[in-house]
């Protein structure tokens, strides 16, 4: 790894660590080039903005969410998968519920970002049966809309959002 590479790995553990410890908005990037012990404008140098950081911070921990569910995945239709892979990422959802609304508004306006991340998760859903892109598409409006409410509700749990998510897909089976 080069500098560059420690650099950049330095800035995303050190804020991924402060927005942890005293939340986001309450982090500033003064904050994390001390804590990653670079100058300020190197962050900047990194990444354009605060929101940027957290972008892909939280896209590299999703990425080991998946893989870690990957790990587990037994299953042989869409439906089944999903619900597995689900019950992992509701849980790193809620567990980093400020940071994972924030990414909801990112991905809102930023979608491009994600992109590649989600066909790929969507490929992945189909691995053992012919990938049907509608049926796919359907499948992540339910997925999202159900995280969009599990993080609006406060009593919320994996859990009972992977139940939602379960129903959801039941209605649209083929």
């Amino acid at each position: 790894m080069n500098k560059r590479e420690k650099t950049y790995s330095a800035i995303l553990n050190a804020s991924w660590d402060l927005f942890n410890k005293y939340g986001y908005h309450d982090t500033t990037t003064r904050q994390i080039s001390q804590y990653a012990g670079v100058a300020t404008g190197t962050v900047f140098s990194h990444f354009p903005s605060k929101a940027d950081i957290l972008k892909v911070a939280m896209y590299r921990k999703i990425d080991s969410v998946i893989q870690e569910a990957a790990e587990t995945d037994t299953h042989h239709t869409p439906r089944l998968k999903l619900r597995h892979y689900a019950k992992y990422l509701y849980a790193f959802y809620l567990e980093n519920k400020e940071f994972s609304k924030e990414l909801v508004v990112c991905i809102l306006w930023q979608q491009a970002y994600f992109l590649d991340q989600l066909n790929a998760f969507k490929l992945m859903l189909y691995s053992e049966q012919q990938y049907d892109a509608t049926q796919a598409n359907v499948m992540m409006d339910c997925y999202f809309m159900t995280l969009l409410q599990g993080l609006c509700d406060d009593n919320t749990t994996a859990q009972e959002m992977v139940r939602t998510l379960s129903n959801k897909l039941h209605l649209i089976q083929k």
